[in-house]
């Protein structure tokens, strides 16, 4: 311990936040032109999920429940979340309200079978991309913050949607910069990741026992 900071307990959190926060970056990465998603997916994606499990199993071990508690807790907050998120996102793009869907996408380009088109497989691989972008927000969230008012859920989920409105992954989509060529486009966004803070705080203030930062010494020392 030095200066009231678990320095263990650090050192696991920035595995996990950096484990976390490499899987939503992958696809405006492929997106921007700088390795396909097919190939991220197995070289970065894979090690990162690794890591990320290999992260939680020393915690649990090392007994630093704590950081268990958040982990386990965001990733469920950020799972139901994500139900909420594509109800909108879901119900926009039957309406004509998106140029496409995006976790079928997603899987056709991580299968890199752009050509062929989706198939009952990339559409699995894709889905389950999407979800877990969704519980990776939550863990960073409950990482970072841990039980904090609605407010702050809801900022953080508005900044992970404006994220991706000026990625390149919208403007790849040729509706230009924020999707503005196509209004629906950012209204979409900005409506689902509202419903994604709105049911991510209340299910974190919920889940996660201890109210305190991760950098203060734990009550219980």
């Amino acid at each position: 311990m030095m200066s009231g900071i678990d320095l263990e307990e650090l050192a696991y959190s920035l595995l996990v936040l950096g484990a976390a926060g490499v899987s939503p970056n992958l696809f405006w990465i492929a997106q921007a032109g700088y390795a396909p998603l097919s190939t991220l997916a197995v070289v970065v994606l894979i090690p990162s999920i690794v890591t990320l499990v290999a992260v939680l199993a020393l915690a649990r071990l090392r007994q630093r429940r704590r950081l268990v508690n958040r982990i386990l807790a965001g990733a469920a907050a950020g799972f139901v979340a994500t139900i909420g998120l594509e109800i909108i996102r879901f119900t926009s793009f039957h309406l004509g309200g998106m140029p496409g869907s995006m976790p079928e996408l997603l899987g056709v380009l991580m299968l890199n079978r752009f050509m062929e088109g989706p198939s009952l497989l990339s559409n699995v691989v894709g889905w389950s991309y999407h979800f877990w972008n969704g519980v990776t927000f939550g863990i960073v969230f409950a990482v970072l913050f841990g039980r904090k008012p609605l407010a702050w859920a809801l900022v953080f989920a508005e900044l992970v949607g404006v994220g991706f409105l000026v990625s390149p992954a919208v403007t790849a989509m040729g509706i230009g910069f924020m999707g503005l060529g196509m209004p629906a486009m950012p209204v979409t966004v900005v409506a689902a990741h509202t419903v994604y803070g709105l049911i991510l705080g209340p299910v974190c203030l919920r889940w996660i026992r201890d109210p305190g930062w991760l950098l203060a010494r734990r009550l219980a020392e």
